[in-house]
């Protein structure tokens, strides 16, 4: 089935807002829909094995700063101590927008920064104000926070997706 479909800009991003959104909104009764979305994403992808290790190395390391942030107390997911299945499933959600939606950013270090750290703020705060996440520190702090760390974090990742299989980025972006 490898038509390439899960690659068309619009799919994609269509894609991952129904995952972001079923993710926040049911939290663990978003693991079937998450599951069925990149078990797609893989299916109707031109390289799906590719894609797999981006999504493995991409969503592994955003979950790994997402634990950090919640091993410190900046983030909490009330009864569980650590961060939830859902999170890391959304997370490899994400990792599938890298090549494919957001690669306008790739190579604009600056933008994807800058861009990243508000709008990845401002999309934790949302999960915050719609019960799927608790952030313990007061708004601003909050802010700050999670913007710094997602200034560093959005280009790593997007560097991570094309280092990961270069030979299919060449020509790409």
């Amino acid at each position: 089935m490898q038509s390439g479909l899960s690659q068309k800009w619009w799919i994609n991003l269509a894609g991952f807002q129904l995952a972001w959104w079923s993710a926040i909104l049911l939290t663990h009764y978003s693991l079937p829909v998450l599951v069925i979305l990149l078990g797609g994403h893989l299916l109707f992808h031109r390289h799906p094995l590719n894609e797999f290790f981006v999504l493995l190395l991409c969503g592994l390391t955003g979950f790994w700063v997402d634990l950090l942030l919640t091993v410190s107390g900046v983030f909490t997911f009330a009864p569980a101590v650590f961060p939830p299945v859902w999170l890391l499933l959304l997370w490899f959600c994400f990792s599938a927008t890298l090549k494919q939606s957001l690669h306008f950013f790739y190579g604009r270090w600056l933008v994807a920064s800058v861009c990243g750290g508000v709008s990845a703020s401002l999309t934790y705060l949302a999960a915050a104000k719609l019960g799927a996440v608790t952030i313990t520190l007061p708004f601003v702090p909050g802010f700050i926070v999670l913007m710094l760390v997602w200034m560093a974090l959005f280009p790593l990742l997007l560097w991570l997706s094309v280092q990961c299989c270069p030979e299919e980025s060449k020509g790409a972006f």
